[in-house]
């Protein structure tokens, strides 16, 4: 909505379609953490409590010989003397990766060794795998080849939120040191199991959401972002029923009555919110012209690979 004169007293009724903003696969059920990071942006939205900065759940790679892949190496399995897993990481020494999780980790388990592949057939590959847990070494391998056979990888994780998986060169140079982190996987402490190969990859942990309006709009040629915190904020919460929660929050101008309120609905059973957006000229007299109305004015990000980036307007 570009401009609205204001010639007479105003209400405007804007309906907004609900937002999600969670990877939509086929699935029709939300995990724990979409639906932390719903509860996460209503409260800095609609309660103005922005969390304090905490990583991201994935992976971040520190350090690698090419990519990190996941669950695959060159688009085929992950392959050890002669089994192939579909599940786990493929990474090139020299290897740093550090794993972020959505909750307490309990324990963390894998079998490691030297991909088997026409690169490194004949022995080639040496390389030494490590788990370093709240600063402290919790598994090292011995030097590994290719046709060695795996070893498994147990590590108590102790209610950490992070930790850190190495690949080493063994001192003799990178060449052919292809190395897997085959059937890689986090049980959580709350009974949750997490591939790490389903994980994603991060470039940097994410902001924590702002508390300004997921929306905006021009009064009397001043842009939203400048006005909203000089007005009055009154904000209320209700439940609706067992699924839905409401939230209001309305703003006043001291000087000209406009009345800006925004009424939305949080979803329980998915992460989804939406919302109405209100107009009333509640003074006396003719209010600024509004103009450049941007229902939906907000940015959505789950990660730094870009899979749900999303700036709306």
């Amino acid at each position: 909505m570009k401009t609205v004169s204001r010639r007479l007293r105003l209400e405007i009724t804007i309906l907004l379609a609900a937002l999600a903003c969670v990877p939509m696969r086929g699935a029709v059920s939300a995990s724990p953490e979409e639906m932390g990071e719903a509860s996460q942006w209503v409260a800095a939205k609609f309660k103005g409590v922005a969390a304090a900065e905490r990583p991201s759940v994935g992976l971040v790679v520190l350090a690698n010989n090419d990519p990190v892949q996941l669950n695959a190496r060159g688009g085929r399995p992950l392959k050890i003397v002669d089994t192939q897993y579909s599940h786990g990481l493929y990474c090139h020494a020299v290897s740093k990766v550090v794993v972020r999780l959505p909750g307490q980790g309990k324990s963390f388990s894998a079998l490691v060794g030297v991909d088997n592949n026409e690169q490194t057939s004949g022995g080639r590959g040496s390389v030494v795998f490590s788990v370093t847990v709240n600063s402290k070494e919790g598994f090292r391998s011995q030097v590994m080849r290719e046709g060695m056979a795996s070893v498994p990888v147990n590590v108590p994780l102790d209610g950490v939120w992070e930790f850190v998986l190495e690949v080493g060169d063994a001192g003799d140079g990178i060449s052919c040191d292809q190395s897997d982190w085959a059937e890689a996987k986090v049980v959580l402490a709350d009974g949750r199991e997490l591939w790490l190969g389903d994980l994603p990859l991060l470039d940097k942990a994410r902001a924590p959401y702002s508390t300004q309006p997921p929306f905006s709009f021009k009064y009397g040629g001043r842009p939203s972002s400048e006005l909203l915190g000089q007005w009055k904020l009154e904000r209320q919460s209700q439940k609706l029923d067992e699924q839905r929660e409401q939230h209001i929050l309305t703003w006043t101008d001291p000087q000209s009555g406009l009345c800006v309120r925004c009424v939305g609905v949080q979803y329980h059973d998915y992460p989804t919110v939406e919302w109405t957006l209100y107009f009333k000229n509640t003074g006396t007299a003719d209010s600024p012209i509004i103009e450049d109305i941007q229902a939906i004015d907000t940015t959505f990000s789950s990660g730094a690979r870009g899979d749900c980036i999303q700036r709306y307007q």
